[in-house]
């Protein structure tokens, strides 16, 4: 958020002063005090936390569903007049808007009414956190002893956990594993959304096959696993928004209680969408980090995402995909990398390295055994110097 933008909201709150933001008319007072200049004021404060500094909330577009009154409609005459994402919205002279774009003037403020209700900061502190943590947290098994070992005991809910690596390093076997631990082990929901074409039933049903001999179990678990495909961001935003709806109105599935979201990958989504000429790119990739977040923390789930490196040269050392914005979105960043087969181990070898941690030195590293069968741990975790 600019100091500019700042100065606009207090210069919205002193022109609005005398003429409310109830949804009357103009001028009118039926809002009990929005019309007053300490409210305003108040108000002009609300948009400066939803700011944020220019994170996640400061970038989200408007989209119909978004919040009750938004429709595609509306949305496309804001549109039209310049008006892309909450913030441009919740800062604008809705007075103005409403003659520009021939709306409501008593709808746009319903609406902005909702916007700085489910965007803004409220403040908590650090015992009911506390509380609040001991009481939602859940530690999920990856199915691998020394991935938990890397993950400092396995995934946990509230969080956001990233497998980065290079095409074949094995984001996608480990995200597998991951689905037949938590599906077979705990009898929880998953939701797999596939944005690669990737997933493979046979592969999954052989992971299983590893783990369980009983059939009628190994056909109970592959039920729990909901897989959608998700060729684009508008599609994994659209399964993510109905996520969290069946969730809000705890109707999820008549198999058991949903724990945890896999995307494999984000990357496949966004990429399209970043440079060039698409100056909204940006704004559409913090919106999807807001909704994984958002969902990890008010749902308690652990939401595990997949992303592919890069290399500012060809010696260079990999670095993490979609840029320094996401970098801030998971909590916990796993790099995953081939390893050449020796004579003793012919199965393909691969190396799991903690990049980012709140909880974990980074730097540890294990080995992961991917071939045929299941996931499984080939060594303890053993510190390095780092990726």
């Amino acid at each position: 958020m600019s100091p500019a933008w700042f100065f606009r909201c207090l210069q919205e709150a002193g022109r609005g002063a005398g003429r409310g933001l109830g949804s009357g008319p103009r001028g009118s007072r039926a809002s009990g005090g929005w019309g007053s200049r300490r409210s305003l004021l108040l108000l002009a404060l609300w948009c400066c936390v939803l700011g944020g500094g220019g994170g996640a909330e400061d970038m989200v577009v408007l989209r119909a569903g978004l919040c009750p009154g938004l429709t595609e409609e509306m949305i496309q005459l804001l549109r039209a007049n310049g008006i892309r994402t909450v913030v441009d919205f919740v800062s604008s002279d809705l007075e103005d808007v409403a003659q520009k774009c021939s709306l409501s003037y008593k709808a746009l403020v319903a609406v902005r009414r909702v916007l700085l209700a489910q965007f803004s900061a409220f403040p908590t502190n650090g015992a009911d956190l506390f509380e609040e943590l001991k009481s939602s947290t859940a530690i999920l098994p990856t199915g691998s002893p020394s991935l938990d070992q890397l993950l400092d005991s396995g995934l946990y809910t509230g969080e956001v956990t990233e497998l980065m690596g290079a095409p074949g390093s094995g984001k996608t076997q480990v995200c597998l594993g991951i689905a037949a631990s938590v599906s077979l082990g705990l009898k929880q929901h998953v939701l797999f959304l596939d944005s690669t074409g990737g997933f493979t039933a046979s592969r999954l049903y052989q992971i299983l096959r590893a783990r369980a001999e009983d059939g009628e179990e190994q056909l109970e678990a592959l039920q729990r696993i909901q897989v959608v495909r998700v060729f684009n961001i508008y599609e994994m935003l659209s399964a993510l928004q109905e996520l969290r709806d069946r969730l809000s109105q705890q109707v999820v599935s008549s198999v058991g209680p949903l724990k945890i979201v896999v995307i494999d990958s984000v990357s496949a989504v966004i990429y399209p969408l970043l440079g060039g000429k698409h100056s909204e790119g940006l704004a559409i990739m913090m919106q999807l980090a807001r909704e994984l977040k958002t969902l990890a923390k008010e749902f308690s789930l652990a939401v595990v995402v997949t992303n592919q490196v890069t290399r500012e040269s060809s010696t260079g050392p990999l670095k993490p995909a979609l840029g320094r914005s996401w970098s801030f979105v998971p909590s916990t960043r796993v790099l995953l990398e081939s390893k050449e087969a020796t004579w003793e181990k012919a199965t393909t070898q691969r190396v799991a390295s903690l990049a980012k941690s709140s909880r974990q030195p980074t730097g540890i590293q294990v080995e992961l055994d991917i071939g045929n069968g299941d996931v499984q741990e080939l060594s303890p975790a053993t510190p390095t110097q780092g990726l």
